[in-house]
This record gives structure tokens, sequence and C-alpha cells, in this order.
């Protein structure tokens, strides 16, 4: 079984390469900052993937858009939520 802030790690790993995190500049040059907050990550769950055991972790994080454009209260950053799956193997290796 893993540790919590092992579990913490392999999702923070799997949202950064999911994700475009960090500095942007859009099109028009105007400038942006991506970040990620993470709500929730379920215990992970053992599963049978095809012929190999596995473990399922399902998570919500939400990616947090700031633009040039952003301030409080009147325009705040974008927000999307996610929930996600991720299938990892005994190591903490992502198989899905």
């Amino acid at each position: 079984m893993f540790t919590e802030s092992e579990v913490r790690n392999i999702i923070q790993t799997k949202i950064r390469q999911d994700e475009n995190i960090g500095e942007q500049v859009g099109g028009s040059g105007h400038s942006g900052y991506v970040s990620y907050e993470i709500v929730n990550i379920n215990k992970p769950e053992r599963v049978q993937t095809g012929t190999r055991d596995g473990w399922r972790i399902t998570y919500v994080y939400i990616l947090i858009v700031e633009t040039e454009f952003t301030y409080y209260p009147d325009n705040p950053p974008y927000e999307y939520k996610y929930r996600k799956t991720v299938i990892i193997d005994d190591k903490g290796q992502i198989i899905t």
C-alpha cells in the first residue's frame, strides 16, 4: 500500500503531465499563469487490469487560469474542475 504522501506525489506528477502548468503567453501576446489545486484524492482501490493487478486512484482538482486582466472581485481567474482516474502498479508507476 502507498502512503498519502506517495499518492499525492503520483497525482501531482500526473496533473503536471496532463496540463500545461506555469507561465503562458497567448496568441495575442497577453501573459497568463496556470496553476492547480487538488481538491480530493480517494484512497487507492485494488483492481484487475487485463492480465495485471493495479491500484485505481480517483482524484479531483481545479485548474486555475490567471491573466494580466485578473483582479478581484470583478474579474477573478478562470477555474476548471476535473475529476480523473489513474491506475498505477505496485511500484507506483502509471499504467493508464
